[in-house]
């Protein structure tokens, strides 16, 4: 019984490998925050649909050689079966739906129990690179759940590691495994503050020696041709969690502003691939600003877990920032709104979702890469993306180094943790991200603790009270630190005043844009195909619906070829329309806010057509300036997650003055 509570102790909050290098916050378990309203119904259309489904979707998840050890090989032993398992763990304790736990359970069971008496584990023998994502998932469940068979398995398998890594390295297993190596530190650093073993220290280091030295690359760069495993845009995503995380065992200077580097608007990889949604562009390899280039839905997840490990790590409300643009934008409009369908790529301006021809590196042509359904280019997406909004609802809320709650990201939750000593209770509500307005009410427990809550980056007027009282000293693209005894009935208002703003300087001059959060996007009226039959990508098979999971083509059904009119200032001038919340609000048409802006429309450029040769990949925006054609009209703007087809970036003309 005591090993028991101490290891829940543990799993509550996982601080140092050294003591003088602790994390400035740490994850609570996956179901300490519980998701309520709008957010919550995301993980019930998860539920419902792909990732409820996908071990009868998928033959290479529901045959797994990790699930059933029948040992078929290649893509049944290598790493979409714990790629699921991974994202139905974080989903099964986000809901807390017991279904869903005792399928995890499964995997967790079969995970375990294929541990061999050297350690090794999986159905193959030292897979690095996927039993990297199996430990990151029994670690997930050990957390929430208490398993105690869990630490001796990976403790077993780090100690075999410890030896085998001297002889056969990450690198030489795949690169993959040395680019991803981050993922693998992660659950070394948790089992370490859980036992706090110095042979754990010592395998720290030797395993980071082994990554990918991504602090440089982000950096300095190289060309992208030449950057071998870097230049991938899911290794790339994934490699934002070293910095932080090897800066923790190492202490290297040089990790500190690594992350920061990365997405530095001046920096070489922003001003050369960057989108202003905070990812950038990769079809798989780095590819370039252009606004019908894509970025994949794996490194949009990856994105999302790896922002939480950095934001835990540095206390850096800057990631914050882009941890909510990119989950509260891109992952939307990559996702069917039905729960039913995913797209391999996200392009910012898409009017087009087409089986045709894109002219992208890798899943171009003829494998549905941008048609919503249950298959689209390559099996990894499909397998992966499922831990994507579990793991953001669960960075919303994280334990911070001196006892206390700091309050991430933001969106409708409650959560349920230990601070100050005491167990508490918090109910997050309000119309953000789509309106200015959080409360945080405190419904359990009482106790001292300082709460630490984010203040984006991009709001200029932030505002906070608490019961009432104005808090002083409130800095935008920082933590606000209230420092008080707390008790059920206390509420903490904060009001992010949102304006609508021009996001310049984007690939041929173009803009976008935003208001708080969120990135808008022209309202398109749009067709909607269900494709009767189609090839399943890189499988010798045909299908059609798949039992209410169809493949969709989508078209824009009116001109898309509009510019926006800029004010003198280079603002722009956008009436915001506000409904009210709906229970989906990224289904298309319920958006609960909207922007009237002045536009006309331009045929300048071929703007408003596709590519002679790629004829389903939208022309990119003229250079603008442009002149203003014909008459300026009046056109609305949604959230980009709202929207299945789309223009995001826009050529402007500045308005004139008479």
């Amino acid at each position: 019984m005591k090993k028991r509570m101490m290891l829940a102790a543990v799993c509550s909050a996982v601080f140092p490998v050294l003591a003088q290098r602790p994390a400035a916050m740490s994850v609570l378990p996956d179901g300490a925050v519980q998701a309520q309203a709008w957010l919550r119904h995301q993980l019930e259309l998860q539920r419902d649909g792909l990732t409820g489904h996908a071990e009868a979707l998928y033959d290479d998840i529901g045959n797994s050689d990790w699930l059933t050890g029948t040992g078929r090989g290649g893509q049944y032993a290598w790493e979409r079966g714990p790629y699921y398992a991974k994202g139905l763990v974080a989903l099964a304790l986000a809901l807390d739906d017991a279904a869903l736990k005792a399928k995890a359970k499964r995997w967790v069971d079969a995970i375990l129990a294929s541990q061999r008496p050297n350690g090794d584990f999986g159905p193959r023998a030292r897979n690095w690179w996927a039993n990297m994502i199996a430990l990151w998932l029994v670690r997930d469940w050990c957390a929430a759940t208490e398993d105690p068979r869990v630490p001796p398995f990976l403790e077993r398998y780090f100690a075999f590691q410890a030896e085998e890594l001297k002889r056969y390295a990450l690198a030489d297993e795949s690169k993959w495994a040395m680019a991803r190596g981050a993922d693998e530190l992660d659950v070394v650093i948790w089992l370490h503050a859980l036992t706090g073993k110095k042979e754990l220290e010592a395998f720290a280091r030797l395993l980071s020696g082994q990554i990918a030295d991504w602090s440089t690359y982000y950096h300095r760069g190289g060309d992208p041709s030449k950057a071998g495993c870097r230049s991938h845009i899911v290794n790339f995503m994934q490699g934002v969690k070293a910095p932080p995380l090897q800066w923790r065992v190492d202490g290297d200077p040089r990790h500190r502003d690594a992350c920061a580097a990365a997405f530095a608007p001046e920096g070489w990889i922003m001003k050369s691939f960057g989108r202003p949604d905070r990812m950038v562009n990769g079809s798989e390899p780095l590819s370039s600003r252009s606004a019908s280039e894509g970025t994949e839905l794996c490194a949009i997840a990856e994105r999302i877990l790896s922002n939480q490990v950095a934001l835990g790590v540095w206390g850096d409300a800057a990631i914050g920032d882009d941890l909510e643009t990119v989950a509260y934008n891109t992952l939307p409009a990559t996702l069917a709104p039905d729960g039913r369908g995913m797209r391999y790529y996200n392009l910012l301006n898409l009017p087009y979702c087409v089986d045709g021809p894109y002219g992208f590196v890798n899943n171009g042509d003829k494998v549905g890469a941008l048609c919503p359904g249950p298959h689209a280019g390559f099996g990894c997406c499909r397998s992966n993306f499922h831990f994507a909004w579990p793991k953001f609802v669960q960075s919303l809320w994280m334990k911070t180094a001196d006892n206390g709650l700091a309050a991430a990201a933001y969106g409708p939750c409650t959560v349920t943790a230990t601070a100050g000593g005491a167990r508490v209770t918090v109910e997050e509500t309000g119309s953000y991200p789509f309106g200015p307005d959080v409360e945080l009410a405190f419904r359990a427990g009482t106790a001292k603790f300082p709460l630490k809550l984010r203040i984006p980056g991009w709001c200029r007027a932030p505002q906070v009270t608490v019961n009432g009282e104005a808090v002083s000293g409130v800095k935008p693209g920082s933590f606000c630190t209230v420092d008080r005894a707390w008790k059920p009935g206390d509420v903490v208002s904060l009001r992010f005043p949102m304006e609508a703003c021009v996001s310049a300087g984007w690939d041929r001059n173009a803009v976008a844009v935003t208001r708080g959060p969120l990135l808008f996007a022209l309202k398109l009226a749009y067709e909607d195909r269900k494709v009767e039959s189609y090839d399943v990508p890189f499988e010798k098979r045909t299908v059609g619906d798949l039992n209410g999971f169809p493949r969709h083509e989508i078209r824009a059904a009116e001109p898309w070829n509009r510019a926006l009119v800029l004010n003198a200032r280079g603002g722009v001038d956008a009436e915001a329309v506000t409904r009210d919340l709906p229970l989906n609000p990224f289904e298309p048409g319920a958006a609960p806010v909207s922007l009237k802006v002045k536009t006309f429309r331009t045929d300048y450029g071929g703007w408003g057509h596709t590519r002679d040769i790629l004829t389903a990949r939208a022309v990119e925006p003229p250079p603008s300036p442009v002149a203003v054609e014909g008459d300026v009209q009046t056109a609305e703007l949604v959230p980009m997650g709202a929207t299945q087809v789309r223009i995001v970036l826009f050529p402007w003309a500045r308005e004139t003055v008479e």
